[in-house]
């Protein structure tokens, strides 16, 4: 009987091991002290910008690895740049670095194109493209996710505009190295994309229109599809957050200034009130933990309130300076506690408020009448 028990126990406790193991692990990083000294809701410039070209910033988007504690951008293609190089900063230096050499833009020629792997015949990385809010990071995988956008299309020897090739791909930071994943997921550009805590998935939006909502399982890498109720439509440009206190993902919608919640489990879509507010998928857009919020970054931006099912905008001390279209490059460190962005300006951190009064931001939006329309 003694035996039996010593071997259940040995079980029971290989089996809360492995299941353990399986968990994604919360990595701990200490804040960097001049990112907390930072006032709040103030835009600050805290680090120079990538060490690329400005090109590199052009429809481009990035993401923040929490398990190394580093904001990765990708990005480039199209007329501004051909690299397509990853650049990651160091969140405890604020040192920017280049991940490794871009492919060169003379093996950039029609033979040496394959669409359906979205990259050169001759590379083991994506090829550059306009990558938009078309990436995530994905905890549970410790890596960026990317697919599709739009692709290479520049000079004589291209000849294409705006390849949308059907690709998706994890780029592993500790490795330094892109593994490719499909050439089955959806075809687009513009497209948004978040990160589901509760389900392990990731969800993505087609640019220009989307009849469905696509899911990529991260266990199983399957893509599928959902249609929803009603129907939604869209420019290209688009945002994407999830909330996993509320389970519901929220949407800004390009030029349009459309805004959207997209219930995840029945896939049905409703607009929030935005008469005060109509945050622009060509900004950028994070979810707050903390307070349970969703901040719009564009021009002086604006924040979701759940409770109230209404968008308010924002009032920072001082704004940021050089472009506020940003797109997908604005991103949230949970360490931190700032969000970031960069352009060719600089990188830039804001501290929010602990706590958004969203009662003082309607008297002041009241104050100050109807918001100017967004300038490019």
């Amino acid at each position: 009987m003694m035996r039996w028990r010593s071997s259940l126990a040995l079980i029971v406790l290989a089996g809360a091991a492995a299941a353990q193991a399986a968990e994604p692990s919360s990595p701990k990083h200490e804040p960097n002290p001049k990112l907390a000294a930072l006032p709040a809701n103030t835009w600050t410039r805290v680090a120079d910008k990538q060490p690329a070209p400005n090109g590199i910033l052009a429809y481009s988007g990035g993401v923040f690895d929490s398990e190394h504690n580093v904001y990765l951008l990708f990005g480039g293609g199209h007329g501004d740049y051909w690299g397509n190089e990853v650049c990651a900063l160091d969140m405890k230096t604020l040192a920017w670095k280049r991940m490794y050499e871009p492919d060169a833009e003379g093996r950039y020629l029609k033979d040496n194109l394959d669409h359906a792997k979205g990259k050169l015949k001759d590379s083991d990385k994506p090829y550059t493209r306009h990558s938009y809010q078309m990436q995530v990071f994905v905890p549970t995988a410790k890596k960026m996710f990317i697919w599709s956008g739009c692709g290479p299309g520049w000079g004589k020897q291209m000849g294409e505009h705006c390849v949308q090739p059907p690709d998706a791909w994890y780029y592993d930071y500790a490795a330094n190295k892109w593994e490719f994943l499909n050439s089955n997921s959806p075809k687009c550009y513009g497209g948004g994309t978040c990160y589901d805590s509760k389900r392990d998935v990731i969800w993505a939006l087609p640019g220009d229109s989307w009849p469905k909502l696509w899911k990529f399982d991260v266990k199983t890498g399957k893509w599928s599809s959902h249609a929803l109720k009603p129907e939604a439509s869209a420019t290209c440009h688009l945002d994407l957050v999830y909330s996993p206190k509320q389970d519901r993902i929220v949407a800004a919608v390009g030029e349009r200034q459309k805004a959207y919640i997209i219930d995840p489990e029945k896939f049905t879509v409703e607009q929030p009130d935005a008469s005060l507010y109509k945050p622009h998928g060509g900004g950028g857009m994070v979810y707050l933990p903390d307070q349970d919020v969703v901040v719009n970054v564009f021009q002086k931006g604006g924040v979701f309130d759940f409770e109230t099912k209404k968008w308010y905008p924002l009032a920072p001390e001082k704004n940021f300076e050089g472009s506020s279209w940003v797109y997908g490059n604005c991103n949230y460190s949970p360490v931190d506690k700032v969000i970031l962005i960069v352009n060719a300006a600089g990188t830039w951190a804001y501290r929010p408020p602990e706590k958004y009064d969203f009662k003082a931001l309607a008297e002041k939006a009241a104050a100050a009448g109807p918001q100017p329309a967004p300038k490019k």
